[in-house]
């Protein structure tokens, strides 16, 4: 019935474009003013966008009636170009653009540190704020994520994407194995190394760009670039035009959501600003799942002919109501909705960020970038059950403040960039314990100190059709405890030093056809309650906190073979990759203190597979854009708790074989677009003895979306899961005998409109 159903809707799409206006096009080359092709520039028209290919060419769709372009390019201004397309025009239009080199470079200089070209040897997505804007609709970052890179599987504890705690993984690993900056500057909770989006929700509003690399990435501040890394950019501060726009979002589940922003444009002063601000509300659709949260975010320039002073900041609160524990079959099969969480349980926590950047430019060709930052988050977070006394409720809250500076030097000489840089930044923790309303009097307290520092240096260097890529970066790592509140029992001090290497190389084939290949190895220490085994120090793991070689860090040798293919009508990357693990800290699906799950070395293992990305325009205004993942992950060996037999070649934890997702994408008219996503995951075990009955079982979701533009506004409609699938992306181990998963939501719709002004 699903298979026939997207059939039918699949021909209905094939036959309408034949009712539409005949398809005009522009095409010509991009340069600069030494006739310079310029490669991988961004040539906008309303909804269509492309870049340009080895060569500096480029083709793109006109619609009809009068047409803005724009063509942009890191370190250039931005050109716009205007045309009236009719029916007694050409069907082709030929014009060649010549961009002119920045006076300052301002923000797009910020990124070239933390990032790669599109051309380097990285198995990678870039990002823009339009197709940000397509798909983008208040959801949680892991969600955006999703939609955007191959091997992403993200999942929600409250059945919803728009609301309340939410997770993702790429490649099969978790969070805390990617690093996530916004401007150069960590996302990332450093000791527990994870992040939670909905402590600052809305955040997608305000980026201008993303880049995803997969697998060990280049070098970046911050935890580890285990399975990957996630570069996010603020908002350009550049443009001269103000604006200001309103959101507001509803649909199921009770759900609300407002946001109002406002930007200044660079004024004649040379200051601009930005400002958002959020409001979300739902209940979520297991039960005791609501969100109430608000959250803005500031930023600001000040721009002089080779000094560029910039301020970004956010802050972000929330109340959600807790579903942390995994739910058996029975009982979701008895109520979908069943959430075994106390309905008292309800947190407040937060996250606060603020970043000072300068940028000095020394000429065209060198810069330096300068960061501080003072970062932090806390709350609380209770947790509440029954006993010979009624109900009691333990609070566990947690203050983390993160204080931090970065400097990057970006040359180019010639045919070579390079980059080197050092960052050194403390994190302090306070992790406290009380019995609720004892707030004054906690009867547990420590606290968890993290000192980093690091040095790198990045070469890229072309010459004729190869591209050469070279990146180290040297990490000190110390963790201390200090629990001399409570205990006069020393905790040792962790030291760990990494060295991570990367080389690659890339050869254009010819202006179409890309191959690269690459290798790369970095390592991860462990994360608190790695160490911990929980979330606090007691007597019953004295002995594993007090041992310092119970949890080794973890290694991998990442290898990447890959090919870029780009015509006008067709996009595609295919990469194979190979990750050998040495000591790998990998979940075995049981769940300690309630709310932990827990993680062990596992002295061998891997991870390969492919991965394709690609955009097909089938014919005019319906194109179909896809990813597809095929993985295998394996442990070489495993010895379950408590027992002496060793089972050898076990599949990984939540790690599926199959990712597939594929939307495709119709322009009914120059103002309505509908697309259908359709999403497929195989099974995976959750816990490493692949018990047959611990599987979370495969699923395939449709969603339907339609976007109608009138005049600068917008108005956006999402029906998800149309086809009305019962499915689980995540799952523990509740008891040895019964396994748990996390459902997500049944048929729901959300509404959004946008006021442009």
């Amino acid at each position: 019935m699903i298979l026939k159903s997207i059939k039918i809707f699949g021909l209905a799409l094939c036959l309408m474009p034949s009712l539409l206006f005949a398809q005009k096009s522009i095409s010509g080359i991009v340069q600069n003013q030494q006739n310079e092709h310029l490669v991988g520039a961004l040539v906008l028209n309303g909804s269509y966008n492309t870049v340009t290919l080895n060569n500096g060419f480029y083709r793109l769709d006109l619609q009809k009636g009068k047409n803005v372009i724009k063509v942009q390019y890191m370190g250039y201004q931005t050109l716009v170009f205007e045309l009236v397309a009719d029916e007694n025009n050409t069907n082709e239009f030929s014009q060649n653009f010549t961009l002119n080199p920045q006076s300052f470079l301002g923000d797009e200089v910020l990124i070239s540190s933390s990032r790669v070209s599109n051309n380097a040897p990285v198995s990678q997505k870039n990002v823009t704020k339009e197709e940000i804007e397509k798909i983008y609709r208040g959801q949680d970052g892991g969600f955006l994520l999703e939609d955007l890179s191959p091997s992403i599987v993200a999942y929600s504890e409250s059945g919803t994407g728009l609301s309340n705690y939410a997770d993702f993984r790429l490649r099969g690993m978790d969070q805390k194995r990617i690093n996530l900056t916004l401007n150069g500057v960590p996302l990332n909770d450093m000791i527990d190394q994870g992040v939670f989006f909905s402590n600052f929700t809305d955040f997608g509003n305000s980026i201008q760009s993303i880049q995803i690399q997969r697998g060990v990435g280049t070098s970046s501040n911050g935890v580890s670039s285990y399975a990957g890394s996630v570069n996010f950019e603020s908002l350009h501060l550049t443009d001269t035009t103000p604006k200001v726009e309103l959101q507001l979002t509803g649909g199921s589940f009770n759900t609300q959501r407002w946001s109002a922003e406002a930007s200044t444009g660079k004024m004649k002063n040379n200051f601009s600003f930005y400002s958002r601000f959020t409001q979300t509300k739902s209940d979520g659709f297991r039960n005791n799942t609501s969100t109430d949260s608000w959250s803005y975010f500031l930023s600001g320039a000040y721009f002089l002919k080779k000094h560029t002073f910039k301020f970004t900041a956010f802050n972000g609160k929330s109340r959600n109501g807790l579903a942390y524990s995994p739910v058996s079959k029975a009982d979701i099969k008895n109520d979908p909705k069943t959430n075994y969480v106390n309905p008292n349980d309800i947190d407040d926590f937060g996250q606060f960020f603020n970043q000072l950047q300068h940028i000095y430019q020394f000429n065209t060709n060198n810069s330096i970038i300068s960061s501080i930052y003072y970062n932090g988050a806390g709350g609380d977070w209770p947790y509440g059950y029954n006993d010979v006394n009624g109900f009691t409720q333990i609070n566990y809250p947690l203050y983390n403040t993160h204080i931090g500076g970065l400097s990057t030097f970006n040359g180019k000489f010639k045919n070579l960039n390079y980059n080197s840089g050092v960052s050194a930044s403390k994190f302090l923790r306070q992790n406290l314990e009380q019995v609720v309303p004892n707030f004054s009097s906690p009867y547990y307290a420590d606290k968890t100190q993290k000192n980093e520092a690091a040095v790198f240096a990045k070469v890229n260097y072309k010459i004729n059709k190869l591209e050469f890529l070279a990146d180290v970066q040297v990490r000190a790592v110390e963790l201390i405890f200090d629990t001399t509140s409570f205990t006069n029992t020393n905790i040792p001090t962790r030291n760990w030093i990494f060295v991570n290497p990367k080389v690659g190389v890339s050869y254009q084939w010819n202006n179409n056809f890309q191959s690269y290949v690459s290798f790369g190895r970095t390592g991860r220490e462990p994360t608190r309650t790695d160490i911990l085994n929980g979330v606090s120090i007691t007597n019953e793991n004295i002995n594993l906190v007090l041992d310092k070689n119970r949890v080794k860090p973890e290694f991998v040798n990442n290898f990447e073979l890959g090919t870029r293919i780009n015509y006008s009508n067709l996009t595609i990357q295919v990469n194979a990759f190979y990750m050998q693990f040495e000591n790998e800290i990998a979940p075995i699906g049981t769940i300690q203190n309630a709310f932990i799950t827990e993680r062990r070395n596992m002295e061998n293992s891997f991870r390969r597979g492919f991965e394709t990305d690609y955009t097909w325009k089938i014919i005019s205004k319906l194109q179909l854009k896809g990813q597809v993942t095929y993985m295998q992950a394996k442990i070489s060996k495993y010895q379950p708790l408590n027992e002496t037999i060793i089972l050898e070649n076990v599949t990984t934890p939540l790690s599926p074989n199959w990712n597939i997702l594929n939307t495709l994408q119709l322009e009914v008219s120059p103002k309505l677009f509908v697309s259908l996503r359709g999403r497929y995951l195989s099974k995976s075990y959750i816990e490493p003895t692949n018990k047959a009955d611990f599987v979370i079982p495969e699923f395939f979701v449709t969603d339907l979306h339609l976007n109608y533009q009138f005049k600068k506004h917008e108005l956006g409609l999402q029906f998800n899961n149309i086809t009305n699938q019962k499915y689980f992306t995540h799952g523990l181990v509740i008891n040895p005998n019964t396994p748990g998963f996390f459902i997500q939501a049944p048929w729901h719709i959300y509404a959004t409109l946008k006021f442009r002004f």
